[in-house]
């Protein structure tokens, strides 16, 4: 029997195999949702499935989180490039492109389930002498867990190589593929190097604070200050407790409010962890 009668007979036997691989679960692959897509943008959905069943994430999605919400958030949070010495500050998400990219994120975390994050790709061209025309990336990921924003920034102004211009790299947690840091503001905790816990609700982000429209819609951005410890407590006043809290969780915020002047803590995880004080307490509820 020749070699090619022999592969002719092998092939149902093959595709058998692969189908009861399929069915029993171990095959697992990544499944992906458009949101928004234009020429420079790309906002989409992703997860996985097993067996055909989509693989939960216990991601809290949908999410409701308003597009000027998102905007406001995105533009709190700057970028240090590490390998670059005495760096200034940059926005993590480029200005003229803020607000398309917080109305697709929002949309994400409106339609996504518990088993899909929304990925962000945004490019930016920039033109040379009318001869060159290279392409940066800016790409990260967001999802809703426990309350709070997680946003993973993967790239900043990261020139594409001609290569790559037809299948851009994605973001993924955990991957650290440009030498940079996150500086978020208040309202928001570090998770790692590039990534941050936002908690979305806190009324700081209702209002623009580093952004702003002209009339004729184009967006520009505010340099804030590095601001001192004195000018933060002026600004943050004074803020209301739940009635009846109980010695203990006085003592605690206490305890807390000293490690957040001392500078032992952030303001982002002085926030977090005073709601979550509160929110232990029976009182509040």
């Amino acid at each position: 029997m020749s070699t090619h009668s022999q592969s002719i007979r092998a092939a149902p036997l093959l595709i058998a195999l692969w189908l009861a691989i399929s069915s029993s679960g171990c095959i697992t692959r990544t499944v992906r949702r458009d949101v928004y897509t234009d020429a420079y943008t790309q906002i989409f959905l992703r997860g996985e499935k097993k067996g055909g069943a989509p693989v939960d994430r216990d991601f809290q999605h949908p999410a409701d989180i308003a597009a000027d919400r998102v905007a406001h958030i995105l533009s709190r949070i700057d970028l240090r490039i590490e390998v670059k010495k005495d760096a200034d500050r940059v926005p993590a998400i480029p200005t003229d492109t803020l607000y398309k990219i917080a109305e697709g994120v929002s949309q994400g975390l409106a339609e996504a389930d518990s088993s899909q994050e929304v990925v962000v790709l945004s490019i930016l061209r920039e033109k040379r002498w009318g001869i060159f025309d290279r392409k940066y990336l800016t790409s990260f990921l967001a999802y809703v867990k426990d309350e709070l924003l997680y946003l993973h920034f993967s790239r900043s102004d990261w020139e594409v190589p001609a290569r790559r211009e037809d299948r851009l790299p994605q973001p993924h947690i955990g991957e650290q593929v440009m030498s940079f840091r996150v500086l978020p503001s208040r309202g928001m905790t570090i998770v790692d190097p590039q990534s941050v816990a936002v908690a979305w609700r806190d009324p700081i982000f209702k209002q623009p604070s580093r952004v702003r429209a002209l009339p004729g819609g184009e967006v520009v951005r505010r340099t804030i200050l590095m601001e001192s410890p004195e000018e933060a407590e002026e600004k943050r006043g004074p803020e209301e407790l739940p009635a009846n809290l109980s010695s203990r969780t006085l003592r605690r915020l206490a305890d807390l409010e000293d490690e957040r002047r001392s500078g032992a803590i952030s303001e982002g995880e002085y926030d977090l962890r005073r709601r979550e004080i509160i929110r232990a307490d029976p009182a509040s509820r």
